[in-house]
């Protein structure tokens, strides 16, 4: 990881002075997480972290021209975190997923079983949308795009291990690894290795009802191991994440 801040002569951060009515306003330059490796290629995040609700974080990084992290780019960052451990900012990152969690903007559609050709397992989109702060999930929709094989929008029948996981377990999960990527999955399982207990999954293997479910990922505090969260229900305005900067074309 790199970190990089705007910068003009004798390496000082840039100030950006507005002055309104008499009012002086600073705005301190921007810091970037960069050289982040990820699918074949780099990625950047910026720095500082933005942290809230699921819908409020969504805005936060909307408003700032960012793109919401998915599953797969938080499991690049937080990897790439623990490659130097002590640095600086990712000791930062890897003590937000210890002392609070991760969003990641990958949407749960769960399932219940019927006759339809799409039923009894769950629908994973990658950047689902977000109505009046709440994820939003439209099942016709999100079937004719698996339909139409988008990369974004992924199913997995139930049957897929829940629970505690040894690290072969965690990279052969089908939900694991259309929720990561095949790539992603394996970075799960190094972050996964990092801690003393084994990892977790929480899911359902089941449901009655359609069940609409946030992404996370934290370190379970009692038992010390990695969480991959897909039943989040509970919103609390402890999440964070970290934008991502758009490439440059």
């Amino acid at each position: 990881m790199i970190v990089t801040f705007w910068e003009k002569e004798h390496n000082q951060k840039i100030y950006k002075v507005i002055i309104y009515k008499n009012l002086m306003k600073v705005e301190i330059g921007k810091t970037y997480l960069t050289g982040i490796p990820h699918e074949g290629n780099e990625i950047t995040f910026q720095h500082p972290t933005f942290r809230g609700t699921y819908g409020n974080v969504a805005e936060q990084i909307d408003n700032d021209g960012l793109k919401r992290p998915n599953s797969e780019e938080t499991a690049s960052l937080v990897y790439d975190a623990f490659q130097n451990s002590k640095g600086e900012y990712e000791s930062e990152i890897i003590k937000i997923l210890k002392d609070r969690w991760f969003w990641e903007f990958t949407g749960n559609l769960y399932l219940p079983k019927s006759t339809e050709e799409i039923s009894d397992g769950v629908i994973l989109e990658t950047n689902p949308k977000i109505v009046d702060g709440k994820l939003n999930m439209d099942k016709k929709s999100l079937i004719k795009r698996l339909q139409k094989n988008d990369p974004l929008v992924n199913f997995v029948p139930f049957g897929y291990k829940l629970g505690e996981q040894t690290e072969f377990e965690l990279m052969k999960n089908p939900y694991i690894v259309a929720r990561y990527g095949e790539e992603g999955a394996q970075k799960i399982v190094e972050i996964a290795s990092k801690y003393q207990k084994n990892s977790k999954l929480w899911s359902f293997d089941s449901v009655n009802e359609e069940k609409i479910r946030m992404s996370t990922l934290y370190c379970d505090w009692y038992s010390g191991g990695l969480d991959v969260v897909g039943d989040n229900w509970y919103d609390y305005d402890d999440g964070c994440a970290f934008g991502v900067c758009p490439q440059k074309k």
